[in-house]
């Protein structure tokens, strides 16, 4: 199991007993988990870049063209990012 996995599963159950989420949450998540790692990394990646494209309402190519800026030049385009 990853850290970050790890750590979300350790933190649902609180939300879940106080009735804050639904307690189908810590079921999806773990199905989604589990999809992942049945996933070739390619098909996660794709499948990341497409859901910032829709989440941002973006080309495809211009949030892959943003993603290779941040590999290669992260301090820069964290810069530009706080300063838009």
């Amino acid at each position: 199991m990853e850290p970050f996995e790890t750590w979300l599963l350790g933190r649902v159950p609180q939300p879940v007993e106080a009735g804050e989420v639904s307690v189908d949450l810590l079921t999806e998540l773990r199905a989604e988990f589990e999809a992942s790692r049945e996933k070739p990394p390619e098909q996660s990646q794709a499948d990341a870049v497409l859901d910032i494209a829709v989440e941002l309402q973006m080309p495809i190519e211009k949030v892959e063209a943003g993603l290779a800026a941040l590999e290669v030049q992260p301090r820069v385009i964290r810069e530009e990012l706080l300063l838009e």
